[in-house]
């Protein structure tokens, strides 16, 4: 049965830019409350939010959000919490990488893509959930299903990831756990190249609103979402 987000409080990490951008956008069209975390890109956080207003949103916030901090992390959710009174959609989005072979990175290039990739959204899953009313989507990636030279670190923290989603749909049922599984997406990850970070948002978004029969747990991988939803790429970029 599909769920009206109207009025609903989503909460993005990384949401001033690519993917978390264009998801706050799409759940601003929705009429939800969106809230916008940023790390460093303040001003960008803010342009994203006056673009929510513009398409629809029923509220926004602004929050700094450091997922390799704990205070910032428990401060971003108990804000949402103070001014919202809840938190009906978590997208743990914000994530780094490092494109170098395992011998050539460096102890604090694994240590930063394992504790922002996979260690922050567990934080701020754990932080959320007493709070949370309907579902966790995690931003996942298909460098987790096979190998990929030179990325294999920010591999590891996505298949820790995954899992986490497995077993987090176990725990919080009737609540929901998903995984989106996005391709090579055009944000500062990759240079700009791949897909419209909008083709991401709408499976983030058709998740949230129960458009796909996915058992809680499972995946929802983009490159199926056009055929899986009859969206030719104009509909998608609206």
């Amino acid at each position: 049965m599909n769920h009206v987000l109207r009025d609903d409080v989503v909460l993005i990490t990384g949401a001033s830019n690519g993917i978390g951008r264009a998801a706050a956008l799409r759940f601003a069209q929705e009429s939800s409350k969106v809230i916008i975390t940023y790390n460093k890109d303040e001003g960008a956080a803010w342009e994203t939010a006056e673009q929510c207003q513009n398409e629809g949103a029923r509220g926004t916030m602004v929050l700094h959000l450091d997922v390799m901090d704990d205070i910032s992390i428990r401060k971003a959710v108990a804000d949402t919490v103070g001014e919202m009174g809840r938190i009906d959609v978590l997208v743990n989005n914000a994530g780094v990488i490092e494109r170098r072979r395992v011998e050539e990175q460096t102890f604090e290039d694994i240590e930063r893509q394992l504790r922002i990739n996979l260690e922050g959204a567990i934080k701020m899953t754990r932080s959320s959930l007493p709070h949370l009313r309907n579902m966790v989507i995690n931003i996942a990636s298909v460098t987790a299903l096979r190998g990929y030279p030179t990325l294999g670190v920010y591999a590891a923290s996505k298949a820790g990831l995954i899992a986490f989603t497995r077993t987090l749909a176990e725990e919080i049922e009737p609540r929901k756990a998903y995984n989106v599984f996005p391709r090579a997406t055009a944000t500062r990850m990759t240079d700009f190249h791949g897909d419209p970070p909008e083709l991401v948002a709408e499976a983030i978004v058709d998740l949230a609103r129960g458009n796909y029969l996915v058992p809680n747990g499972g995946d929802v991988k983009v490159d199926d979402l056009p055929a899986m939803r009859g969206y030719s790429m104009a509909d998608v970029m609206r």
